[in-house]
């Protein structure tokens, strides 16, 4: 058997150690790569991304009814809301807001303004819940009861 020459094995052997050094670069620079373009990507869809702030609703509880009123945001100067009421189950009413744009207004900006509203639902005193779309997309509220204190003196919480 005839070995080969240590010059020709020590040559193939230093070929193949800088092409395995080449294939470690090559894949460290797609790592640092990849992750750089995921990291600016993020940003920049964090940056298009408004965190999402509930509603607030101020729900004044009357005898057998409720006062909803509270302010909503829209996304230009020309945009007006009108709320509807809607009853889901025994227990549970949907605030459906929708906008419009006013053709009336000479000259439109495109920033996020706020709209009130006010409407009543006639339901029980207790053990009523409430959800909300804004163009039939659902929307977060949060609903603050408010019990005047005539009210809270008569028979409603007996």
């Amino acid at each position: 058997m005839n070995k080969p020459p240590i010059k020709a094995l020590r040559h193939y052997i230093i070929k193949r150690m800088n092409l395995l050094r080449s294939l470690v670069w090559l894949i460290l620079i797609l790592f640092v790569g990849l992750g750089a373009t995921f990291l600016v990507a993020n940003e920049m869809v964090r940056a298009n991304l408004k965190p999402i702030r509930p509603v607030l609703v101020r729900d004044t509880i009357g005898v057998g009814s409720h006062t909803l009123t509270g302010t909503i945001p829209v996304s230009s100067t020309c945009d007006e809301v009108t709320v509807k009421t809607e009853q889901v189950s025994s227990t549970t009413y949907a605030l459906m807001f929708t906008t419009w744009r006013e053709p009336h207004v000479p000259l439109c900006i495109e920033q996020e303004v706020t709209r009130q509203f006010r409407t009543i639902v006639f339901a029980s005193s207790l053990g009523i819940s409430f959800t909300a779309t804004l163009d039939g997309e659902p929307i977060p509220i949060a609903v603050i009861p408010d019990v005047p204190l005539h009210t809270a003196s008569t028979s409603v919480f007996r």
